[in-house]
């Protein structure tokens, strides 16, 4: 299994809740359509950072697919292609890893 962690930062002058909105309630109704597409995760920053200071970016997703093969299929793909403009509507940046994922402590719910 390989996962993609993707790093965001909103275009200039958008705020964090029209950055979330955009993200979370519209981009991920396409994006969540990629074939192969076995997880997926976002995350947007909180307004309180350590030391206050502005992060390089506004939010992650966590991404999951069986192989890179299948991943790499996917933003091909007709549904993945349309994906990556939306993205670029509202992202001034976007940078992707592709990772090894270790579990260390496993999430086992909120308490």
């Amino acid at each position: 299994m390989v996962k993609l962690i993707a790093l965001l930062k909103r275009k200039p002058g958008m705020t964090m809740e029209q950055f979330k909105v955009r993200w979370v309630d519209e981009h991920c109704k396409i994006s969540s359509q990629m074939p192969g597409l076995l997880g997926y995760y976002v995350n947007i920053n909180q307004p309180h950072q350590p030391d206050n200071r502005e992060p390089n970016y506004d939010g992650s997703a966590e991404l999951w697919w069986n192989s890179v093969e299948e991943m790499e299929a996917a933003f091909t793909s007709d549904i993945g292609v349309k994906a990556g403009k939306d993205a670029d509507e509202f992202c001034e940046m976007r940078f992707h890893l592709y990772t090894d994922e270790y579990t260390i402590i496993p999430f086992s719910g909120r308490k």
